[in-house]
């Protein structure tokens, strides 16, 4: 499972950085459905990375050991 989040992180951090590119390096910013192209790949690449941080807090917690608290 995570490996698909992590892979799903990357992807999405890759349509952010073309979102971004196309934003700052051409003209289809100037166009009604280059800035809906633009929103979509920044806000879905944004979406699709969000889990990565939750998921490995998670999978952090899984590997704790139970008795390594502190004891009263």
């Amino acid at each position: 499972m995570i490996k698909l989040v992590k892979v799903l992180h990357f992807v999405g951090l890759i349509m952010l950085l073309v979102g971004i590119g196309l934003y700052w390096q051409s003209d289809i910013g100037q166009q009604v459905s280059g800035i809906l192209v633009i929103a979509l790949l920044i806000g879905v690449g944004t979406l699709i990375m969000s889990p990565l941080p939750v998921a490995l807090v998670i999978e952090w917690a899984k590997k704790q050991s139970p008795n390594s608290g502190s004891k009263e």
